[in-house]
């Protein structure tokens, strides 16, 4: 197992900060303490590339970032209000793509600390299995901002819209437009969005006094193609729905192409509402929550310059306001 510097203040006797500060060559540190620190680290075999960094390096103003996908607009937009803080200030971005895969995430992060960036963006795959990876980077004092999919557990910084509320609304509307029988297609059950978006359409329908039937419920992901899936598994139900929450736009356009393949009118027959806003769901007409995607970049990088700037600032938990747009695909009933 790797050492960490958590191992290294317990076998001396002194606190993370220190060892931390120790590192980073802190004027706080009493020079011996630091000798100490560096002797203990060497001996442990610790070979972290913050510790190279600081030390052999000092900065390089490199900013790591990994998002799942660049199929929709959502993450480059993201990415883009990143450059727009970072840039100006003389930090170049290095971008990683982990295609959905909890595997390439991990080796992207590797690979971004070997790097030796001096802070990362992320946001984590449908899988999120890499708990322990960030978990070590931050007991580390890596820099780690994360956006949109976030870690429960993590105690990090991180910039979300409150899944709930906005769920909750997009829910809410397809009720006071007529629908009764609502089903939702929810991501991957472990994604915090997916959480979120689910106890929004739950709560939605208890508000209102409409019974929840498990049976109008399916997990199929966050990517288009999956919609079909969902779609055959709810047109076969005997008590059909009349309209489906999305957990977000893929889905939500991918379930409008199979219901229009299908002859089934939208939103006369099935209204949808989306989640995320995208350029295709504009343009088909879809009822969609829209995030602020540039403000959560730009967002994401003040956070993560401040916490490189100064590694003692506090862990910050930005919730950015959303806005539910009402389009042609949720009607009202007549």
């Amino acid at each position: 197992m790797k050492t960490t510097i958590k191992d290294i203040a317990e076998a001396l006797g002194i606190s993370i900060a220190t060892v931390s500060r120790a590192m980073t060559n802190s004027p706080e540190i009493k020079p011996d303490t630091r000798e100490r620190v560096l002797a203990m680290a060497k001996k442990m075999h610790y070979k972290p590339n913050i510790y190279a960094r600081n030390l052999l390096k000092n900065k390089n103003n490199l900013i790591g970032v990994v998002v799942p996908e660049f199929i929709t607009f959502f993450f480059p937009e993201i990415i883009i209000g990143i450059q727009e803080v970072v840039n100006p200030l003389g930090y170049q971005v290095l971008i990683c793509q982990s295609n959905e895969s909890s595997e390439l995430e991990r080796k992207n992060v590797e690979m971004l600390e070997n790097n030796m960036v001096e802070g990362m963006i992320i946001s984590v795959t449908k899988e999120s299995k890499n708990y322990d990876l960030y978990q070590r980077l931050l007991s580390e004092g890596m820099p780690i901002v994360f956006v949109n999919r976030v870690i429960e557990d993590l105690n990090a910084s991180r910039i979300t819209i409150d899944d709930h509320k906005w769920a909750f609304k997009a829910v809410e509307h397809l009720i006071k437009c007529g629908y009764r029988h609502i089903a939702h297609l929810a991501g991957n059950e472990h994604l915090s969005i997916t959480k979120g978006r689910m106890q929004g359409y739950l709560d939605a329908l208890k508000a209102y006094d409409i019974p929840i039937d498990p049976r109008l419920i399916m997990h199929v992901g966050v990517q288009q193609d999956k919609a079909k899936i969902g779609l055959n598994y709810l047109l076969n139900l005997k008590q059909k729905p009349d309209a489906i929450f999305a957990v977000n736009d893929p889905v939500a356009v991918g379930a409008f192409l199979e219901l229009r393949e299908r002859g089934i009118k939208v939103p006369e027959e099935m209204g949808i509402v989306g989640f995320s806003e995208s350029p295709i769901g504009r343009i088909i007409g879809l009822s969609s929550v829209a995030q602020p995607t540039f403000d959560i970049g730009r967002a994401a990088a003040e956070v993560l310059v401040q916490k490189i700037k100064n590694p003692d600032s506090p862990i910050e938990s930005r919730v950015l306001e959303a806005k539910l747009n009402i389009r042609k695909t949720s009607l009202i009933r007549k």
